[in-house]
């Protein structure tokens, strides 16, 4: 029982520390990421965009996509999802 508990508490806390991080860098995805040095390829985008999604922050992910689509960085090396711009 009390590895059930262990793995539900640090569960828990990964949960925690990606909400933490979702509301600490909702607020600083903007349309100048580009020119303070951002490189993100097309599997962290997705990944992050999918992160900022879960936990509501549709234009945050929706921006932060458009832009990377529309960067030097994306070779389409992955399919990003749908914007689907209703959610913001």
């Amino acid at each position: 029982m009390s590895v059930w508990r262990d793995r539900r508490k640090r569960q828990q806390e990964q949960l925690q520390a990606a909400e933490d991080f979702v509301l600490a860098w909702s607020g600083t995805v903007d349309p100048d990421s580009y020119e303070y040095g951002a490189e993100l390829g097309c599997c962290e985008t997705n990944r992050l965009a999918t992160l900022f999604r879960v936990f509501g922050f549709w234009s945050t992910a929706n921006q932060l996509q458009k832009e990377h689509e529309r960067g030097p960085n994306c070779n389409d090396a992955e399919i990003h999802p749908e914007i689907i711009e209703e959610n913001e």
